[in-house]
C-alpha cells in the first residue's frame, strides 16, 4: 500500500513539473502570429499545410513555433523575425540562406542540402545532409564545426 501510495506520488510530481514546463505553451492560430511570420510563412512555405502554430513564453521572452504536415518547423521570435528553420525532407529554401554561407557549403560540402539553419544576433548554424553542423559569426566566418 505504501509503495503505491509512493508510486502515485511520484507519478503525480512528475506531471506537475511537466505542466509546469510547459504552462507558457499555448495553441494558437495562424492569425495570431506577428505580421512579419505570416508574410515570411506566405512567401517562402504558402504551399505547405500547417499542423500546430504554438506562442511559447519563457520568461520574459516570448517566441512562436510553426509546424507543417511535412515536418517543417519555423521558430520567429516576439516581432515574427525568423530564428529557426527545419526542413529536413526539403531542404531550407536557398533564398533565406545568406548567400556568403550558400557559398562556403557549396564550395566545401558540394552536393550537400541545408537541412537546418539557426540564427541568433552572433551567430549562424547550420546542419548539412551529411550530419556536419557549421558554425559561422555574425560576418559568416566559419568558427566550428561539429558532426
Amino acid at each position: 500500500m505504501m509503495k503505491t501510495i509512493k508510486t502515485l506520488t511520484m507519478t503525480l510530481l512528475f506531471v506537475l513539473q511537466m505542466t509546469a514546463c510547459n504552462a507558457g505553451d499555448k495553441v494558437i492560430t495562424s492569425n495570431d502570429l506577428p505580421a512579419a511570420a505570416q508574410t515570411f510563412i506566405s512567401k517562402y512555405f504558402g504551399g505547405k499545410q500547417m499542423s500546430l502554430v504554438k506562442k511559447d513564453k519563457e520568461g520574459m521572452k516570448t517566441h512562436f513555433d510553426v509546424m507543417f504536415a511535412d515536418g517543417t518547423k519555423l521558430e520567429f521570435d516576439n516581432k515574427g523575425e525568423w530564428r529557426d528553420i527545419e526542413a529536413k525532407k526539403d531542404g531550407v529554401p536557398a533564398e533565406l540562406v545568406p548567400a556568403e554561407i550558400s557559398s562556403y557549403v557549396s564550395q566545401n560540402y558540394p552536393g550537400q542540402r541545408i537541412l537546418q539553419i539557426d540564427r541568433t544576433r552572433t551567430r549562424y548554424e547550420v546542419d548539412l545532409s551529411n550530419g556536419l553542423e557549421l558554425k559561422f559569426n555574425k560576418r559568416f566566418k566559419l568558427v566550428g564545426i561539429d558532426n
